[in-house]
């Protein structure tokens, strides 16, 4: 969801960082590259809104979130939301 302190939603900033090297044209002159210890997770892959099931933060009914935050990374298998896509 677009806007709040980040300005731009996470998947306009996945597409941004993919185009230019930031997630907005402002962070340009904030961003490094990665150091040879931070490594990309080699089953990372942007958000696709297809596949990925993401709850609206505006429902009052939204499901509690899991224990284990490993289940949180949305491109992984093991996504908890996978099942509802």
């Amino acid at each position: 969801m677009a806007g709040g302190a980040n300005k731009v939603s996470l998947i306009e900033a996945q597409r941004n960082y993919q185009d230019f090297g930031a997630c907005d044209r402002r962070g340009l002159r904030h961003v490094r590259p990665p150091a040879e210890d931070e490594p990309l997770d080699l089953a990372w892959c942007p958000i696709n809104p297809t596949r990925d099931s993401f709850e609206d933060w505006t429902a009052e009914d939204r499901a509690q979130w899991p224990d284990d935050h490993s289940v949180l990374c949305w491109w992984l298998p093991t996504f908890w939301r996978r099942a509802h896509s």
